[in-house]
């Protein structure tokens, strides 16, 4: 398949994701791969997902104040869990909540006091639309994490997730995006690093 541009990879995932049959059983099985990878690790930062275009990762975070979605987890993982809040200069804090706002762009964002860098972090989840059979993600076109998360050391730390039916994705990437060490699909574990 040749490549395509991010801005039709990111529109041809957003119609296709939207779509998907059987999500709730798909989710249910990345997160019962993502939950041993979580053993031993005390400080994560992770997301709220866009229920709609990215993979629900909540209902393995014991301490989300947010609603659960769905009750199909019976194992919640007791870590310190941060969540992103947009900074000034486009960057990413993460902070671990109290409670929940809404941020500028529409999505949750944590409010509280206590806030960790990336390289504090034991593990890192992030969101994508999808990734590169490289392992390089492709997000929503802001380069937050891009930023973020640049160093190698860094990514090596950083769990994404797809659906197996969208992976991979032949966009044509560029020398800032970044690669995550793992990402997770209801099948299987791709490790880019290792």
């Amino acid at each position: 398949m040749n490549p395509i541009s991010k801005s039709e990879a990111r529109q041809i995932l957003k119609t296709n994701i939207a779509k998907l049959t059987e999500r709730e059983d798909l989710e249910v099985a990345i997160l019962k791969r993502l939950f041993p990878l979580l053993q031993g690790k005390s400080k994560i930062i992770t997301y709220v997902p866009d229920l709609q275009f990215e993979v629900d990762v909540l209902p393995v975070v014991e301490s989300s104040p947010l609603p659960k979605p769905t009750s199909f987890m019976e194992a919640r993982h007791s870590a310190k869990w941060y969540f992103p809040k947009v900074g000034e200069n486009f960057t990413l804090r993460f902070i671990r909540p109290f409670s929940f706002e809404k941020g500028p762009h529409g999505i949750f964002e944590p409010k509280g006091d206590e806030e960790i860098s990336v390289d504090e972090a034991d593990l890192i989840l992030v969101p994508a639309l999808g990734y590169h059979q490289n392992g390089t993600r492709l997000g929503r076109g802001g380069g937050y994490y891009d930023r973020i998360l640049s160093s190698e050391t860094v990514q090596k730390k950083t769990i994404g997730f797809s659906f197996s039916k969208f992976f991979p994705v032949p966009f044509i990437t560029e020398g800032h995006d970044i690669k995550v060490g793992k990402m997770i699909t209801e099948f299987q574990i791709h490790s880019f690093f290792d």
